[in-house]
C-alpha cells in the first residue's frame, strides 16, 4: 500500500481539522509534528470512505513508535480493508479557527494514541486525479486557518498568479526542516511559469475556504498547500 500515500495525502492534510472541542483555545501549531492513520472498510479497488485519525492534541507522533506501525498489523487489529499511514508531517500554520471533533474517544495504533478527526468521501475521480503533484482539487472544509503577523509564510504561485499557502511539510520524501523551508524552491520540480517564495506577514492573515470548499494541492515532495483568494503582483 505504500504508493497509496502519494495518492491520498494531499486530500488528508487539507481535509484535516484538529480534534478539539468547539470553543476550546487551540495551541499554536507552527512546526508541530503530527501523524495520521486512515482506515477504509468499503470498496474493492479503492476505498469509498476513509476514517481519519490523527495525533493532534495528544502527542507528537514519536518516531520510534511510528516506525513500528505497519499497515498489515493495523488491518488485522481493526478489520479495515485499506490502511494508509500518513506522516510524519509538520504544520506551518499558527492556528485553526472554528474546529470541533468527530469523536473525543482516544484510539491506540500500536503505542500511539489518536482521535478520529474526520471522514473523507472518496470517488474514482479523487483516486485518479490526486496522483499528480501541482494538480489542485477541492475539499469540503469549514475551518479557517490563521497565519500570524511577523512570521514567514511559504507560498506557491502558479502561472496565472494564484497564491497557495503551505499548510504542512512532509518528511516522507525529503529531510526537510522548518528553518530550511525558505529555500525549498531550489528542491522543487516546479511546472513552467510557477514559483516558490517565502514572505513575512505584516498582519495576521485568515485563510478561509470559499463556500466551505478549500482548493488544495501538493508539490512533488508531498508538502500541502491551500489556495487563497489573493493574486500575486
Amino acid at each position: 500500500m505504500k504508493p497509496m500515500i502519494a495518492i491520498w495525502s494531499v486530500l488528508f492534510a487539507a481535509f484535516q481539522a484538529p480534534a478539539f472541542a468547539e470553543g476550546t483555545p487551540l495551541p499554536e501549531f507552527r512546526d508541530h509534528r503530527y501523524c495520521e492513520v486512515l482506515l477504509g472498510t468499503g470498496g474493492m479497488i479503492f476505498p469509498d470512505e476513509l476514517d481519519v485519525y490523527n495525533t493532534i492534541g495528544l502527542n507528537d507522533c514519536p518516531q520510534d513508535q511510528w516506525g513500528k506501525l505497519s499497515e498489515a498489523q493495523i488491518k488485522t487489529e481493526t478489520g479495515a480493508k485499506f490502511v494508509i499511514l500518513n506522516g510524519p508531517r509538520f504544520w506551518v500554520i499558527d492556528r485553526f479557527v472554528g474546529s470541533s471533533p468527530i469523536s473525543t474517544t482516544v484510539k491506540s495504533f500500536g503505542e500511539i494514541e489518536m482521535r478520529k478527526a474526520g471522514v473523507l468521501q472518496v470517488s474514482l475521480g479523487d483516486f485518479i486525479g490526486s496522483r499528480k503533484p501541482y494538480r489542485s482539487r477541492q475539499i469540503h472544509r469549514k475551518t479557517v486557518v490563521l497565519f500570524k503577523a511577523g512570521f514567514p509564510v511559504f507560498q506557491l504561485i502558479d502561472n496565472k498568479g494564484a497564491i497557495y499557502f503551505m499548510q504542512s511539510y512532509s518528511l516522507e520524501k525529503a529531510e526537510l526542516s522548518y528553518d530550511k523551508l525558505a529555500s525549498l524552491g531550489e528542491k522543487l520540480d516546479l511546472p513552467r511559469g510557477w514559483r516558490f517564495r517565502s514572505v513575512v506577514l505584516n498582519q495576521d492573515y485568515f485563510l478561509k475556504a470559499e463556500n466551505e470548499l478549500a482548493t488544495v494541492l501538493q508539490d512533488d515532495l508531498r508538502n500541502t498547500y491551500q489556495k487563497s483568494p489573493e493574486v500575486a503582483d
